[in-house]
């Protein structure tokens, strides 16, 4: 069973909630150890993270009571603040272990606090957590805070882990002999914040958790009092302020309305609306995202700040999603409802500005940037980040249109002022030297674009580790600047970094893993490795049939891929082949008058000329060639490919 923090319990400091003795020698406390690095680790579901983040804070922002400070505890002199209490803010991977990074923490903390749910209890991640770290320090630092649910009540409310429910073995397996974690309870009806909070900081530095709690309750005391003086002072000035006050009540009274609108509509969006054919807990995140941004445009039509914050908001999301018509969309209906001037109206701008660049549309990109630089005064707070990143989409829009010397410069320039701004700025600095690279090896500056590519995995494993999905992105593109410059072992180790990330992060049909295959079968055709390529290949067409169907242009594309690798050993008929697969795809995709199907000729001509047969290589050519110049009669490209046609 939970041991209740209410009763005494010998052998932990925090559990003695006896007076402190009158008389008589004091029990002397265990030698002093040495401090971890953490004073506690936190382990808890990542649907219980509200409950962590204020623990979180709770635990580092308290000053321990002057009179205690310096006292002597189990752990030591007793500190003004507890050491750092360390919290993992990422998601667990789906598979692997906890990684270095995870249990070199547990190790360096002091004592592990769970936070008990069903939740934590159903977490297999959890589970590792407090077993990996009982390893190392045994059975009595593990504390409990009850958040949900019932200990030792089994099925559905079930809120302990099995970790730490029982004991370990003598081999560090899990035993059936039943533990008795100590825990604070912050359920209704029982502790309450403040002492569970208390009972917590009493086990974490060895203090008696009633002298603790006099001493805070006599501190918050004399804090009320300077409180109450203070605040008949304010009432002086209050007085005075009167008359000022009364010329404001209008004006709070609207923002309270609006507050409450606000809410209002929080609340409702989040109402099922037909209880008898909505399960709760099947609805999905796009379909409460669609029923924001219904609502938020029908129904505060009396209230266009707040339409206009929320519709850009479900805009920006839609965005993120992957969803951009749903996102231009809200994002222009916000625009509609914004003042002329200000920073919201040129967030919205920029925003549409990326969008266009998505779609392909440099004229649009480049329009709504421009609208974007019209729309905030660069003297205003906000204003040096916006010219970042106006700065930065104008570089993009030049790039789309194959100005890469102008969008190297153009985005070095968005980089210092991305690193002149105050705070973290490693994200937007890791994208932009990400898109400064692609633009230098467009112009074959290998040597600076492969200093940028490093300093952007360097930046994104700094900022969110080396097993986050932004760094796997960061090696991917690392891996692809290789491929250009002919630097293949190189490349293969990268996307290998990268591969290997994904594989652990994200679920098995993932559209970036496919992608990330492509680049791998492309860079094993190049080294001579056909069989390699082939796999990898395989790989992605699978994960494309499966997501999108065997007729979705992305499956012609690994086709497009393989198919070159099949000519590379020397199989011309599997080769042609694949490329009469990529044929139907484009065809059914893209009609016959399409870029793609120049490089589908080009291809073939290519796997003509390798297998020996160049008259009809030289067809397949001169038919990309004209379908070449029908499309675009400007191309600067012609030249090169009527010389490889042997024109």
């Amino acid at each position: 069973m939970a041991i209740d923090l209410h009763a005494p319990q010998a052998g932990h400091p925090l559990l003695s909630a006896r007076a402190e003795p009158t008389g008589g020698a004091a029990p002397q406390p265990p030698p002093a150890e040495p401090p971890g690095r953490y004073s506690a680790f936190i382990s808890y579901s990542h649907a219980d993270q509200a409950h962590a983040r204020w623990l979180h804070k709770a635990l580092e922002t308290f000053r321990l009571p002057r009179a205690l400070v310096g006292t002597d505890s189990p752990f030591g002199p007793v500190p003004r603040r507890l050491p750092p209490v360390f919290r993992d803010r990422d998601e667990l991977p789906a598979s692997g272990d906890l990684g270095a990074e995870l249990r070199g923490a547990l190790a360096d903390s002091r004592f592990q606090i769970v936070i008990c749910s069903p939740r934590s209890a159903a977490s297999k991640w959890v589970n590792e957590e407090i077993l990996s770290f009982k390893r190392v320090h045994g059975e009595s630092r593990t504390l409990a805070l009850i958040v949900e649910g019932e200990p030792y009540a089994g099925g559905d409310i079930e809120c302990f882990p099995a970790a730490l429910r029982f004991r370990l073995a003598a081999d560090g397996t899990l035993s059936d002999d039943p533990a008795e974690p100590i825990a604070a309870d912050l359920r209704a009806g029982k502790d309450g914040k403040r002492l569970a909070l208390l009972k917590l900081i009493a086990g974490i530095t060895g203090l008696r958790l009633d002298a603790l709690a006099r001493r805070d309750a006599a501190r918050r005391q004399q804090r009320l009092a300077v409180i109450t003086a203070l605040s008949l002072g304010v009432s002086v000035v209050t007085i005075g302020l009167a008359i000022y006050a009364e010329s404001q009540r209008r004006v709070a009274e609207t923002q309270r309305r609006m507050a409450e609108r606000s809410l209002d509509f929080l609340v409702g969006t989040f109402a099922i609306a037909n209880p008898a054919t909505e399960n709760p807990r099947t609805i999905t995140a796009i379909t409460i995202l669609d029923r924001a941004s219904q609502r938020a445009a029908a129904e505060l039509r009396d209230e266009p700040g707040v339409s206009a914050r929320l519709l850009q908001t479900t805009g920006e999301i839609y965005y993120n999603l992957g969803l951009p018509r749903e996102a231009e969309h809200d994002l222009r209906a916000a625009l509609a409802l914004l003042p002329g001037k200000g920073e919201g109206r040129a967030r919205v701008w920029l925003k549409l500005a990326a969008l266009a660049y998505k779609r392909g549309d440099a004229r649009a990109s480049s329009a709504a940037v421009a609208e974007a630089i019209t729309s905030y005064a660069p003297d205003a707070p906000y204003g040096p980040e916006l010219d970042a990143l106006s700065t930065e989409q104008a570089a993009m829009a030049a790039f789309l249109e194959g100005h890469y010397a102008v969008a190297a410069q153009g985005l070095g320039q968005a980089a210092a002022r991305f690193a002149a701004l105050p705070g973290d700025q490693r994200d937007p600095l890791g994208r932009v030297w990400m898109n400064q690279a692609h633009s230098l090896v467009r112009l074959r500056r290998f040597a600076e674009a492969d200093r940028l590519y490093r300093q952007t995995v360097a930046a994104y494993a700094g900022r969110y580790g080396v097993t986050h999905v932004f760094t796997a992105d960061a090696y991917r593109n690392q891996a692809w600047g290789d491929f250009e410059a002919g630097r293949l072992p190189e490349a293969e180790g990268h996307i290998g970094n990268a591969v290997a990330i994904y594989d652990r992060v994200l679920e098995g049909d993932h559209p970036t893993i496919a992608a990330a295959l492509i680049l791998t079968g492309r860079i094993r055709t190049a080294r001579g490795d056909g069989a390699g390529a082939l796999r990898a290949l395989d790989k992605a067409r699978g994960i494309f049939a499966r997501l999108y169907g065997p007729r979705n242009a992305a499956v012609g594309d690994v086709d497009f891929f393989a198919a070159e690798a099949e000519s590379r050993r020397g199989d011309m008929t599997a080769a042609l082949a694949r490329a009469a697969s990529t044929k139907s795809i484009y065809d059914e995709a893209y009609g016959p008058d399409d870029p793609d199907q120049v490089e589908l000729l080009l291809l073939r001509a290519r796997i003509y000329a390798a297998g020996g047969r160049p008259a009809e290589a030289r067809v397949a050519c001169n038919a990309g060639l004209a379908l070449k110049t029908k499309l675009d009669p400007k191309d600067p490209t012609l030249a090169e490919t009527r010389k490889s046609c042997g024109g």
